[in-house]
């Protein structure tokens, strides 16, 4: 029970947070620019917490949340696929990991702790890698492309 609450409290918070700022290292390896990491609605509301090098973060407490750059459209092609697929990588990492180490781990509340990372960071991987926009139902991100979606359309482009 414990576990469950835990989840739902810091596991699944902290699962998007590290998508978004898997974005950001895409930024960061990729580029000169300063990405904002939202953990939460990415507008005025959200104010800036704190920055760690180049990353600003922008935090209140959700199951949702979103990367931005402010000169993005200045972006190579190669660049924004950077930033798009830094997301989903670090939840098939998450995946993975949470994963691996559920089979080492005895303790029962941990292990259920762990099961629900593997099946949120599962989630977010499958519904962020492929290429949709996502139904007005899915709020707060209804009609805007997925992350595979966004990689799609620059690859369609090509990469220069």
């Amino acid at each position: 029970m414990v576990s469950l609450f835990l989840f739902y409290l810091i596991g699944i918070p902290v699962s998007v947070l590290l998508h978004e700022v898997g974005h950001a290292m895409g930024v960061i390896i990729f580029t000169k620019e300063k990405p904002h990491v939202y953990l939460g609605s990415a507008n005025d509301s959200n104010k800036k917490n704190f920055q760690i090098g180049r990353i600003q973060f922008h935090m209140n407490w959700a199951y949702f949340g979103f990367c931005a750059v402010n000169n993005k459209t200045d972006f190579s092609k190669f660049q924004n696929i950077m930033f798009f697929i830094g997301g989903p990588i670090v939840s098939l990492v998450l995946f993975v990991t949470a994963y691996l180490a559920m089979a080492e781990v005895t303790h029962f509340e941990t292990k259920n702790f762990l099961n629900g990372i593997v099946y949120c960071n599962l989630f977010m991987f499958i519904c962020t890698i492929i290429p949709i926009r996502y139904p007005k139902w899915w709020k707060p991100y209804a009609g805007l492309p997925s992350d595979g979606y966004q990689i799609l359309m620059l690859l369609k482009r090509g990469i220069n």
